[in-house]
Parts: structure tokens; C-alpha cells; sequence
């Protein structure tokens, strides 16, 4: 399979918290970054999401993130209730080269 990504992935296991819709809600969401890049970081969780739809990192990373803002490019869920997210982080807000 051909890998489409436009940024090198650094794998990483991270507890973050997210909020849903930032506008809207205040409640604090969970789950874990098992990887990131300049563009955006792939999200596993129990919380189910549509593409476009926005969320808004709360956590405090040990690297700095190009954004707190994020948008859902891909959702694959398992078997075991679990969700894989595909977050792409807003562009206005992207840092040169954060992990440089």
C-alpha cells in the first residue's frame, strides 16, 4: 500500500484531553496520541467523531504541538469499540518545524 503522507510521523504514547466542538462544550474528552507530525497526530479513543468535525487540545504535550486546533480527516473503528482518528491540526496555527 502506498503511503500517502505528506509528513514524517514520530510514534509516540500520550494520555491527551480534547474537547468536541470547542464552541459548544466545556466537557473534557480522553484519549491517547500514538503518533504526530507537523500536520496533524492520529488520536485513539472511545469517542466516536465524523470528518470536519473540530476539536481543541487541552493537554500539555512534552513536545510543542503546531496548534491547538484540529480537525478529523479519518475515523476507523475496531471491534473492540475502540476509534482511530485522523486529526489534521488548523493550518492558520502551524509552527514552522515544532520537532526540529
Amino acid at each position: 500500500m502506498f503511503d500517502q503522507r505528506k509528513q514524517e510521523r514520530f510514534d509516540i504514547s500520550c494520555p491527551i484531553e480534547y474537547v468536541v466542538d470547542s464552541f459548544q462544550s466545556d466537557v473534557l474528552c480522553e484519549g491517547i496520541a500514538v503518533n504526530i507530525s507537523n500536520s496533524g497526530l492520529c488520536l485513539l479513543t472511545s469517542h466516536s467523531f465524523t470528518e470536519g468535525q473540530e476539536i481543541a487540545i487541552k493537554s500539555i504535550f512534552p513536545i510543542p504541538l503546531p496548534s491547538e486546533a484540529a480537525s478529523v480527516v479519518w475515523v476507523e473503528k475496531s471491534a473492540d469499540f475502540s476509534v482511530k482518528t485522523g486529526l489534521s491540526f488548523s493550518r492558520a496555527n502551524r509552527l514552522a518545524n515544532p520537532f526540529c
